[in-house]
C-alpha cells in the first residue's frame, strides 16, 4: 500500500514554484553541453511529479508519497491534466536512471518533447490552482 500525506492547500503553491525552477533548470542543462541527459529527464519528471503533488495538495486530496508518476496520476482526475501515455515513462529517471552512466542515447527532439509535455502539465496545474 502506498504511503500518503495531506498537506495543507497553501501547501501546492510553494510546490508548483518548486516544480517550475525543476523545468528552469531542466532547460538549462537541456541547451548545454552535458552528456548525460538522463540528469534533464531527472528534472522533467521532477517538475511533473511536483505539479501533479501540487493539484492534489490545491484539490484537498491526499498525495502519495512516490515518485512514480503512474500512481500520481492515478489520483488525479484525467480532465484536469493533459497528459501522454508514456508520461508515466518518465519515472525511471526519478528512480533507475540517475544511478546508471549514461547508458540511454536521447535524440535533442526527444528531449524537447518532453520538455514541452511538462510545460503542458505545469501551465494545466498552474491555470488550476490560481
Amino acid at each position: 500500500m502506498t504511503k500518503t500525506k495531506l498537506f495543507k492547500k497553501e501547501y501546492a503553491k510553494e510546490l508548483l514554484s518548486v516544480a517550475k525552477q525543476d523545468l528552469e533548470g531542466a532547460e538549462i542543462l537541456m541547451n548545454s553541453s552535458l552528456k548525460r541527459q538522463e540528469i534533464t529527464l531527472f528534472h522533467l519528471q521532477q517538475a511533473i511529479e511536483k505539479a501533479l503533488k501540487a493539484l492534489l495538495c490545491w484539490q484537498e486530496k491526499p498525495v502519495p508519497l512516490v515518485h512514480s508518476l503512474a500512481i500520481i496520476l492515478d489520483k488525479v482526475d484525467s480532465a484536469d491534466i493533459p497528459y501522454e501515455a508514456d508520461l508515466e515513462e518518465l519515472t525511471q529517471y526519478a528512480t533507475i536512471r540517475p544511478y546508471e552512466e549514461g547508458v540511454a542515447v536521447f535524440t535533442k527532439d526527444e528531449i524537447i518533447h518532453v520538455f514541452n509535455v511538462t510545460k503542458q502539465v505545469l501551465k494545466a496545474v498552474e491555470k488550476k490552482i490560481k
